[in-house]
């Protein structure tokens, strides 16, 4: 039986609210998860920190109305996601706008906090249903009262104060990344992506206004009923806004840009066998080309390579910059984004492409694999073979039986 307890004033309004911010945000976090028929990295992340918001509010709406009784397994569920709002949010704009497709090497680190707080609240979320509605039972006598509950091992007050310290850390990152960007992207780049620039400042606005008043609600020494239902407004608003933002933007929500249709040159250069892993790019030094500047770029690579420079030892970018004429931080960023790998698998797929065609050839038999191997350009046998089974799909040795007509 669900006891009788004081509701939080205007709980019915409020209710609705919430639960109206929790069902859009929902919405656009699966659409962003799973709408797209290309998965994005930077969707993904979007998606995460949006859905923790969303749980948040639905967490927040069923407190208010005392409907938790009814599920008390979601109470605290949605604590630890706290700590993934923010470092997701960053994390989404900073592959935005670098065009990265998978997590960084320390990009871990991100995600500590989330995973200690998960830690210390996990005896509390093994408890059974009954021990959870006593728990309520007793925390909802002062409803109003519950952002200030202890979660976990530490004291009240202090996961707030972390929170709020975590998420404006992040948001700064997330000014420092659009301002670096706008400062080191030509005028052509930052025109031709005006829209995207201009939805990745006023996400970054959002985020930066969600997090002071949720704080000064907590500390501020004004009624508790007040504080709570300035924050719950809060927390509704963002949703709202966000989601409607994104939902009249298709696209942003179903891919902040359309993927570049492949080059001329690009078409015709040797296509990989296997997928390449994509460098990160270097955030000070990236930029989002136009269509036309790849167009361009791709026929002078594709020209320069067919004069096979791929074939010196220690061929670096810089090397294949100043030959082509290319900025090398438009050469990264060329490679990145149209190719979608870095620049050592870019030109080792040439150096593989090399030897499979030599191996078709009955000249070649004079040399040994390690031979082909070092007049193709790779520095050692131990690089080959890697790169081979990566880009080829199997061993030199496997595909010579392929090719090699049977007695």
């Amino acid at each position: 039986m669900i006891p009788v307890l004081p509701l939080l004033a205007h709980a019915e309004l409020l209710t609705v609210f919430m639960f109206l911010g929790a069902f859009i945000g929902t919405l656009v976090s699966l659409i962003l998860a799973f709408g797209s028929p290309v998965p994005r990295h930077a969707n993904r992340l979007l998606s995460v920190s949006l859905f923790s918001v969303a749980l948040f509010a639905l967490t927040s709406a069923l407190l208010i109305n005392h409907a938790i009784f009814l599920v008390p397994h979601l109470f605290r569920v949605n604590m630890p996601l706290h700590y993934l709002v923010a470092p997701c949010a960053y994390l989404y704009v900073r592959a935005v706008l670098y065009q990265e497709t998978r997590f960084r090497r320390f990009d871990w680190l991100f995600f500590v906090p989330f995973g200690l707080h998960t830690l210390e609240l996990l005896p509390f979320l093994l408890h059974g249903a009954a021990y959870k509605v006593h728990y309520l039972q007793r925390l909802l006598v002062d409803v109003a009262g519950v952002a200030k509950q202890q979660e976990g091992l530490l004291p009240a007050y202090y996961h707030p104060v972390l929170k709020f310290g975590y998420g404006t850390a992040c948001v700064v990152l997330q000014w420092r990344l659009l301002g670096q960007f706008s400062r080191r992207a030509d005028r052509a780049s930052r025109g031709e992506n005006h829209r995207l620039l201009r939805w990745l400042r006023l996400f970054t606005l959002l985020n930066t206004l969600l997090y002071p008043p949720v704080l000064l609600a907590i500390v501020l020494p004004v009624s508790g009923t007040y504080a709570t239902i300035f924050a719950v407004c809060v927390l509704g608003s963002y949703l709202l806004v966000t989601s409607t933002l994104l939902l009249f933007q298709p696209q942003v929500l179903y891919g902040l840009r359309p993927a570049p249709a492949a080059a001329a040159g690009a078409a015709e250069a040797p296509a990989p066998t296997a997928p390449a892993a994509t460098k990160k790019a270097d955030p000070a030094r990236a930029c989002l080309l136009s269509k036309e500047r790849k167009q361009t770029y791709c026929a002078l690579l594709k020209g320069h390579m067919q004069q096979q420079p791929f074939r010196r030892k220690g061929y670096s970018i810089k090397d294949l910059a100043a030959e082509t004429g290319i900025p090398p931080h438009h050469v990264s960023a060329l490679i990145n984004q149209e190719y979608r790998m870095n620049f050592s698998d870019f030109l080792n797929r040439y150096r593989v492409e090399y030897i499979k065609a030599r191996m078709g050839q009955l000249d070649w038999r004079h040399l040994t694999l390690e031979g082909l191997a070092l007049e193709a350009g790779f520095s050692n046998r131990t690089t080959f073979f890697r790169a081979f089974v990566k880009l080829a799909g199997c061993t030199p040795t496997e595909y010579l039986a392929q090719i090699t007509p049977s007695a």
